[in-house]
Order: structure tokens, then C-alpha cells, then sequence
């Protein structure tokens, strides 16, 4: 991997580099190399870098999972045991309501490395981790009071079937262009979303934008720090003054 290589993912040539280092190892001892859980912009780099030419799976211990990892593969016919737990605890949620944020500050106060954990999901009266098993008796015997909230994480082995939540909705903007998109998704001035878009704090599909003339195309998931993340999802009209109206779902 050569300096020119690593232009293509600036701001993320430390991860790319890890990143060959463990298929290099898969290919010069043929042997499957799993990966600590990757973020979804990391997923996605590793996906391009992979392409047809390096065998993998990705797997995040449950469908549609956000945070993943992938095994790097020396044969096709290879199906990778990943070491992935599911681990759950009950709360009560009329006491006191957690949040993701709560349930991070959490796992990071007792000193777990963030790639060893993958998502984590609050649903009605449950709370569910997804970890290396690296780390699963660390967690459940440090991991016993989040907020005001006792807990007793426990592996568990139910199917989990969760779809992120979302708040659908109609906007009119005038043009398709990044700056435009987060000024009006992040209710701002367009000259601030220019200005986020600049310091790198805008993510398209996962990966930081630092063109605040990028057309955003449909399907494209836009991402504004401290604003929230939104999925761009069609044009469905004009208006009288061509500004055209775009459907949009923001992540809850």
C-alpha cells in the first residue's frame, strides 16, 4: 500500500492501515482474520477496499445491524464463527428512562475499548449489548448500575429482530446540493451548513463530504453532528417556483 493508496481515505489512513495489515495476514497464513467491530463509515471504506478481490463476510449479531465486523477469508468455502455475544438485562423503564448516550458513557466509565462492542439496543423494559466475548464477564460483573438504574447483564440467545426507528418527513428545497441539504435538514443558514461541511463534521453514505457542492442523489444517508442523521429518501414534486420537494426520514 503506497502513499497514493492512502489519498483516496483521508482522514482515515490509520484505519486503512490496520485494515491491510489484517488482510495481509489472512493472506500469508491463509487462515480467517476477524476484525474488531467497525463503524459504519469504516464498514463502508473496508467494503471498497475489499471489493471482488478479498473474500468476506460482515456479521453484527443480529439483521441489519449498524456496527459490524468482517472476517477476511483465504478460501470461499469458509463460514466464519464470529465471536460475537448478545448480552441482556432487564430494567424498568417507568424508574428511569435510559438512552443510547447513557448506556456508551456507561461502557466506556468501566474502560472497554468502543470497537469491542457493537450495537447496543433499549426496547421497552430490555437492554441489549452486542460485544466481543473477549469481554463478556468483564461487562456483566462491572457493568451493574447505569443512571439510577441496577442491572444484571446475562448472555442471551433469542433472536433479535429490531428496525431503527423513524420520524418521516416533507421538505422543499431549492436545490440538491450538500449545503443546501443540511441547511434545510438541520435547520441553519446555509452559510453554517457551509461551515460544518468544511470542518469535516458532515458524513454522505457513512464518509466525511468536504464539498459543499456534492450533489446528494436518493437513498443517500446524510449525517450532521450534534443535528442528527437523516436519509434522503426522493424528490416526489415542484413547486410553482421549481424548488423541488424531497421526502425525507430522520433517524430516532
Amino acid at each position: 500500500m503506497n502513499q497514493h493508496q492512502l489519498q483516496h481515505f483521508r482522514g482515515n489512513e490509520e484505519f486503512v492501515k490496520r485494515l491491510y495489515d489484517l488482510i495481509d495476514q489472512m493472506q500469508r497464513y491463509r487462515r480467517i482474520c476477524i476484525t474488531p467491530f467497525f463503524t459504519p463509515e469504516e464498514a463502508s471504506i473496508a467494503q471498497s477496499i475489499c471489493g471482488k478481490q478479498i473474500l468476506y463476510r460482515m456479521d453484527g449479531g443480529y439483521p441489519n445491524a449498524e456496527r459490524v465486523r468482517f472476517a477476511f477469508l483465504p478460501y470461499d468455502d469458509e463460514e466464519p464463527a464470529f465471536p460475537t455475544i448478545c448480552l441482556k438485562a432487564n430494567y424498568s423503564s417507568s424508574f428511569s428512562k435510559l438512552s443510547h448516550p447513557d448506556i456508551l458513557g456507561a461502557i466506556m466509565h468501566i474502560g472497554i475499548e468502543r470497537d469491542m462492542i457493537g450495537d447496543f439496543i433499549i426496547e421497552d423494559d430490555r437492554i441489549y449489548i452486542f460485544c466481543d466475548e473477549m469481554v463478556e464477564n468483564y461487562i456483566t460483573c462491572n457493568l451493574t448500575k447505569i443512571k439510577r438504574c441496577s442491572l444484571h447483564f446475562q448472555r442471551t440467545n433469542e433472536p433479535i429482530q429490531h428496525e431503527q426507528k423513524l420520524k418521516y418527513e416533507t421538505k422543499i428545497v431549492s436545490s440538491l446540493r450538500l449545503d443546501v441539504m443540511v441547511s434545510t435538514l438541520g435547520h441553519m443558514s446555509r452559510s453554517k451548513a457551509t461551515d460544518l461541511i468544511k470542518a469535516g463534521l458532515v458524513k454522505v453514505n457513512h464518509t466525511v463530504n468536504q464539498q459543499a457542492s456534492t450533489t446528494v442523489s436518493a437513498g443517500s444517508v446524510i449525517s450532521i453532528r450534534k443535528a442528527g442523521r437523516f436519509k434522503f429518501l426522493e424528490v416526489s414534486n415542484k413547486t410553482k417556483k421549481d424548488h423541488l420537494v424531497i421526502e425525507v426520514a430522520k433517524y430516532e
